[in-house]
């Protein structure tokens, strides 16, 4: 454990376990990540959970133990109320965020998942790196050992068929017509009031598979090969007020927190 007593295990490539970080980064907490390799996890989630959960993220915090990513972020808030706060104290604002935070978390995050994977596994990309990348050497080992493994497991459990990829694709787009609602067509809005709230973290580091985001880690690399599909999507994005929001909220927001800087109001919200 780190001085602070606050762990994160997650998984480096799993955007809700990227939603956690930013939550963690957002509130000024400083913390570990643990990274964790697929299959292998629940080795480790079962045990500090008692069964409860084999999922990740998990925050371990002076000696809480909280599970999901949505969870993470409503703790986060009771237990740091002297931090940044990400959730309005006015009733009728604080209300918005809660139920936009869990429309994106529950619109967003297993559609992304299933649609960005289908596309890396259709285009044979290796995601080795980003899975991996930051474990300790003998965990990347055996991690790369059992990369068919996982790739398979990904394909039946997260993937499974054209008809829901395609139903996932559907699902996403009417989640950025949603987004382009609340923001009213303007990219340097927040969801809800002058500030950076969960609802903002939960939109954007859910899609950020999708957007690949500079700043986020799905980012391409130099040399790096995005699928055709992906990358015609990333496009299509870019030329709409969501894509540009979501572009916005890391290249302000989260460049922000990186920078060491509070978080703060977005250039443009009043």
């Amino acid at each position: 454990m780190p001085p602070s007593g606050r762990t994160l295990y997650q998984f480096p490539i799993s955007h809700f376990s990227e939603k956690s970080r930013w939550n963690l980064e957002a509130k000024g907490l400083a913390f570990r990540a643990h990274h964790l390799i697929p299959g292998l996890h629940l080795l480790v989630t079962r045990r500090l959970t008692k069964g409860a959960s084999g999922t990740v993220p998990i925050l371990v915090d002076q000696g809480e133990i909280i599970h999901d990513s949505t969870d993470i972020a409503l703790y986060l808030e009771r237990a740091y109320p002297e931090a940044p706060a990400l959730i309005p104290t006015t009733p009728a604002e604080r209300e918005r965020v809660l139920a936009l935070e869990d429309y994106f978390d529950a619109t967003v995050g297993k559609n992304v998942r299933r649609w960005v994977y289908a596309q890396l596994l259709e285009g044979q990309v290796d995601f080795r790196p980003l899975m991996f990348g930051a474990l300790a050497q003998p965990s990347r080992a055996v991690g790369r050992a059992m990369y068919p493994l996982i790739k398979r497991v990904i394909q039946r459990q997260y993937v499974q068929t054209p008809a829901k990829v395609e139903a996932s694709r559907v699902k996403l787009m009417e989640g950025l017509e949603r987004l382009e609602r609340e923001i009213e067509g303007d990219p340097a809005r927040y969801l809800v009031g002058a500030s950076l709230s969960i609802a903002d973290i939960t939109a954007a580091a859910l899609y950020a598979p999708m957007m690949g985001a500079e700043g986020s880690p799905y980012a391409p690399q130099p040399g790096e090969t995005v699928p055709p599909r992906l990358a015609e999507m990333r496009a299509q994005l870019l030329a709409r007020p969501a894509g540009q929001w979501l572009v916005r909220r890391y290249r302000e927001d989260r460049r922000r927190l990186a920078q060491g800087f509070p978080t703060g109001r977005a250039p443009g919200n009043g």
